[in-house]
């Protein structure tokens, strides 16, 4: 009779909630939406270890960085030269201009991995975007159409099937820009399918800046590092064009490591001294 009544009550078994079908639209929408989840950190410290071929020579400079978000002012410290020797008397220098030396251009913008997607005004363009066009509003950012507010979607988007990167099971989407392809610049992304952060992805970027001119398509493996989603390594070609006459191309490959985030800025960044180009001791 006991077990009677417990077959009785014994509740039925909950029916599996089938897991939620998304196109690749909603897919990029929930990706802009988890990087814009993301604090942008006031300070970044990185090493940036540089292993390209240019015109058949081998670069190998490595640099100890120390940046400031807000407005790409830097303390870089050289630790190797671009044959790869240590560099222990080597000039710390303070960058205010985005020109690192290093032949990876805009590299203190080079950690965070936002490539386009995050909302909001910037005090400069982005790593991948042309600082020769005017900046367009941030993708993905809603806007107002009289009393409607729509999402901007500057993309032609295809979902390229599930895939698994680095241990993650991921989204695969083809993107084309639909406008301005010098700031939308995405033509790849690898989204993990739990957290909706990219993975991978693959930018094209060309920058026509009067002399400098360049253009290179690389693909870039991220990482989340203290709640940051950083870019880890990337690899890629690139065309360079300085001057009238000067031109060079090569293949790239880049390591980010060593990154942390600290709160203040340390006491000796942006020394007097430093910025002045007199030789410092190696900072601890």
């Amino acid at each position: 009779m006991l077990l009677a009544v417990l077959a009785i009550v014994r509740p039925a078994a909950t029916a599996a909630q089938p897991v939620e079908a998304l196109d690749a639209k909603a897919i990029y929408l929930k990706t802009v939406a988890a990087v814009n989840a993301l604090s942008v950190p006031p300070y970044v410290e990185f090493t940036s270890q540089n292993d390209s071929d240019v015109q058949n020579s081998a670069v190998q400079d490595q640099l100890r960085i120390v940046m400031r978000v807000a407005d790409g002012f830097a303390f870089v410290e050289p630790l190797r030269d671009r044959q790869g020797q240590p560099t222990p008397l080597a000039r710390a220098q303070v960058v205010t201009d985005g020109r690192f030396p290093s032949s990876i251009y805009r590299l203190g913008d080079f950690p965070l991995a936002d490539f386009g997607l995050r909302f909001g005004p910037h005090a400069r363009p982005g790593i991948f975007e042309d600082t020769g066009t005017p900046e367009p509003e941030p993708s993905g950012a809603p806007r107002s159409i009289a009393s409607v507010k729509v999402v901007d979607v500057p993309y032609a988007l295809v979902d390229l099937g599930d895939d698994s990167v680095n241990g993650h099971t991921v989204y695969h989407l083809g993107m084309t820009p639909l406008r301005d392809p010098g700031h939308h610049v995405l033509r790849q992304m690898w989204v993990d399918k739990t957290t909706f952060l990219p993975v991978r992805y693959v930018a094209e970027r060309f920058v026509d800046a009067g002399t400098f001119k360049f253009r290179y398509l690389v693909t870039v493996n991220t990482a989340l590092v203290a709640g940051h989603l950083i870019n880890t390594d990337a690899d890629g070609h690139f065309d360079v064009h300085r001057a009238v006459f000067f031109r060079y191309a090569g293949e790239g490959h880049w390591t980010i490591e060593g990154v942390s985030f600290p709160s203040h800025e340390p006491d000796w960044m942006f020394d007097p001294a430093i910025a002045s180009g007199e030789s410092i001791q190696a900072k601890p």
